[in-house]
């Protein structure tokens, strides 16, 4: 028997980010919630910000966390989605991670709907010199980059640069 296909949702980054303020103001809208819809949010590191889960718009989010990246497996996925009954998938994925895990490791019928890089816009530059497999592993295959408190003292250039590196579209 064939699995429906799974949206999922793929939140990457950094520490500061804004990945889980983003995803809590998601979850808070009525325009991304519906009675109907079940989500299953994966969270993969442990930020300064924590969810606020009684300000969901739905009350049928359920939270687990994933502290290994050896625990992102099919199995233990296919575990949380037979419990849940979902009907998508929010992951936010831990910076230090490599997207090949996910890709790798995420059942079949799960296809990634939409990713998002975000980037503390003062730490960036530096991440990228000290850790760039990191930061272009993260923005390779992004739909969209948000770079948060970014000022007008930063060269918007630099940052477009190793954007459109790393990520041709």
């Amino acid at each position: 028997m064939t699995k429906r296909e799974m949206p999922v949702y793929l939140f990457t980054g950094f520490l500061e980010s804004g990945k889980t303020s983003f995803i809590q103001e998601s979850l808070e809208s009525e325009d991304f919630n519906s009675e109907e819809q079940v989500t299953l949010l994966l969270c993969c590191e442990e930020g300064e910000v924590e969810y606020e889960p009684e300000k969901f718009a739905s009350g049928a989010v359920y939270i687990e966390t994933i502290d290994e990246e050896s625990d992102f497996n099919m199995l233990s996925l296919g575990r949380l989605e037979n419990r849940y009954h979902p009907t998508r998938i929010v992951v936010e994925w831990n910076g230090m991670w490599l997207l090949d895990t996910l890709y790798g490791n995420m059942p079949p019928h799960w296809i990634t709907y939409q990713e998002m890089c975000f980037a503390h816009a003062p730490t960036f530059l530096t991440y990228n010199q000290n850790m760039r497999n990191l930061v272009f592993d993260k923005l390779k295959s992004a739909e969209m980059v948000v770079f948060n408190r970014f000022s007008k003292m930063y060269d918007k250039m630099a940052f477009h640069k190793i954007v459109r590196t790393a990520n041709r579209n």
